[in-house]
């Protein structure tokens, strides 16, 4: 099976299985250690803790993704700089891979070239999401190699060239130097170097599992809106994910340098772009025309509607065979009426009539739920589906597993 081929220890990345898990659970233990020599935890760790986690949201969302991913705003050196120092501390690689291996996503979502496919193991659904997290990353079946789309956009870019040659010093100095300096330069004691080293990696290790949120509970939950496929819109994410949550419509639109489009949406990186375009720090900003997004927004709902309506009639038409097939039973059965039917058959007989009539329900159900909403058509697809299987497994049950050769 493919996953006793890829999830084995020989294929574990340990240099990502370090940074990943092995680091993180030090950092975990570092908290205690200080909670304990400390006497606990206060409002200024949980502050340095929040302060990390955020200011590495923003650097992933603004920087690797919108920036140098999708190229849907431009920026000055200086901003570039600032960004490409903090999303090294992130510890999710260098920029120009991290940009390959997202437009590989975008190029091949779902599809076998898709690097975190939540459809990578289809019989499933729970290693689907652990590969799509963080499981890709821990396996080595990465390319090694940039794809020539990233090369074209982001190769001259001589700060990303010197990044990539330079990652795990930059990397190791922004986790390891950078957090205890700026602690001891802020407040000048050896205990807030201590805690800003270590509520800072906290802050930052919990983040990581935000970004890859991204990749997995976006891509198997959430609303389908304007694109088909697993990507989804989450809204109960936009407060740990500021706007990255809106994972629809950044698949709909990947230029669009706004991933929740509707002033509404919570989308601080939309916000923090904007901004920098009122105070000249970002130029040429991606914005999808809004009658882009409502023709695209109504072929989805069409298609989505067509393919519900299409499973519904399906649904009726296997119903009515069901139905069709336990009448013609029970007419057999009613034909030996004057002779009493053995009591052997009596039970069989009586399931006969009981699945006929459901048979001919789930058929007025799906006929019924014809012209109601995506929503009700949703339910009643995945509801009647259940009931059907229920009456196979009954007739099954019986040995009129026949079924399958008169239909």
């Amino acid at each position: 099976m493919e996953k006793e081929r890829v999830l084995t220890l020989r294929n574990l990345n340990l240099k990502v299985f370090s940074i990943l898990i092995l680091y993180p659970i030090f950092v975990f233990g570092c908290v205690f250690l200080y909670s304990s020599y400390y006497g606990g935890i206060g409002s200024f760790e949980i502050i340095t803790s929040i302060v990390a986690y955020y200011v590495a949201n923003i650097s992933v969302g603004v920087g690797l993704h919108r920036l140098w991913s999708h190229n849907a705003f431009k920026t000055n050196k200086v901003v570039e700089f600032i960004l490409m120092l903090f999303t090294s501390g992130t510890f999710q690689g260098p920029v120009l891979a991290w940009a390959s291996d997202h437009r590989f996503h975008h190029a091949y979502t779902d599809e076998v070239m898709d690097p975190h496919s939540p459809k990578k193991f289809r019989d499933n659904k729970l290693l689907g999401f652990f590969w799509s997290h963080f499981g890709w990353m821990l396996f080595s079946e990465q390319r090694k190699n940039l794809d020539r789309s990233t090369l074209k956009l982001l190769g001259s870019n001589k700060m990303l060239v010197w990044q990539l040659r330079n990652y795990w010093f930059i990397s190791l100095f922004m986790n390891l130097v950078f957090p205890p300096v700026l602690g001891f330069m802020l407040f000048g004691t050896l205990k807030a170097a201590i805690a800003f080293y270590v509520f800072v990696g906290f802050g930052r290790a919990i983040q990581q599992h935000a970004t890859f949120c991204v990749n997995s509970a976006c891509h198997f939950l959430g609303t389908k809106k304007y694109i088909d496929g697993t990507a989804g819109d989450i809204w109960w994410l936009a407060l740990f994910l500021l706007g990255e949550n809106w994972h629809n419509f950044h698949h709909a639109f990947p230029r669009d340098y706004r991933n929740g489009h509707k002033w509404y949406h919570f989308d601080v990186h939309k916000w923090i772009i904007y901004t920098m375009s009122k105070i000249g720090l970002a130029t040429d900003l991606v914005v999808t025309p809004e009658s882009r997004i409502h023709v695209k927004a109504e072929e989805v709902t069409e298609s989505v509607y067509s393919a519900l309506y299409n499973k519904l009639l399906l649904l009726k038409e296997e119903s009515e065979k069901i139905a069709a097939f336990a009448s013609k039973k029970i007419q057999n059965f009613e034909k030996i009426a004057s002779v009493a039917i053995e009591s052997s058959k009596k039970e069989i007989y009586h399931r006969l009539l009981l699945v006929e009539e459901s048979a001919k329900l789930i058929s007025l159900k799906a006929e019924g739920a014809f012209n109601g909403s995506i929503k009700i058509k949703k339910r009643f697809v995945k509801k009647l589906s259940e009931e059907l299987n229920k009456l196979r497994d009954s007739l099954n049950a019986y040995h009129l597993n026949e079924l399958s050769a008169d239909l």
